[in-house]
């Protein structure tokens, strides 16, 4: 463009079309960065992406200290599971996964042992739930809810 300004002379055709093509592709990839984020292999909007892995962060912290039978829930893993019920009660998720995380949160909060086993099935409830939000895609919802539930499973890591 700069070119045909000093030698006052319009582009052929053909280099118009190659000149617009690339400036389409060009934003076209920028939109791409900016908008969305990669998650389990699948493109997800941006801030799904954040809010699958404060999801998952939070689920994973209130269940670290309870992985090990006969320990307490520490504080922390408290204050995890209220964030989760917190992060449900403000993503606009239906009230089913609201209750789940509420009868997780209790387990986790108000009981000395709690029912693990039940936290985590409240959990993989709440993801496959946000998933199928997500995707109408059977096949994608269950490989975005095994990386998460994978995730949120992991053992904690010791120091």
């Amino acid at each position: 463009m700069i070119w045909t300004k000093r030698h006052h002379q319009a582009l052929r055709p053909a280099m118009t079309v190659i000149v617009c093509g690339v400036g389409i592709v060009i934003i076209a990839s920028l939109l791409n960065v900016l908008l969305f984020k990669s998650y389990a292999g699948v493109r997800v909007k941006k801030n799904q992406y954040y809010e699958i892995t404060s999801l998952t962060t939070n689920m994973h912290a209130s269940l670290a200290s309870s992985q090990a039978p006969n320990q307490p829930v520490t504080p922390q893993a408290k204050k995890a599971s209220r964030n989760v019920t917190y992060l449900i009660d403000h993503t606009g998720q239906p009230a089913r996964s609201k209750r789940w995380a509420q009868a997780a949160q209790t387990q986790l909060t108000r009981r000395k042992a709690p029912n693990v086993a039940l936290v985590k099935r409240n959990y993989q409830k709440i993801l496959h739930q946000y998933f199928q939000g997500i995707t109408s895609s059977a096949k994608t919802v269950t490989k975005l809810e095994t990386h998460a539930v994978d995730r949120v499973n992991q053992a904690p890591k010791t120091k």
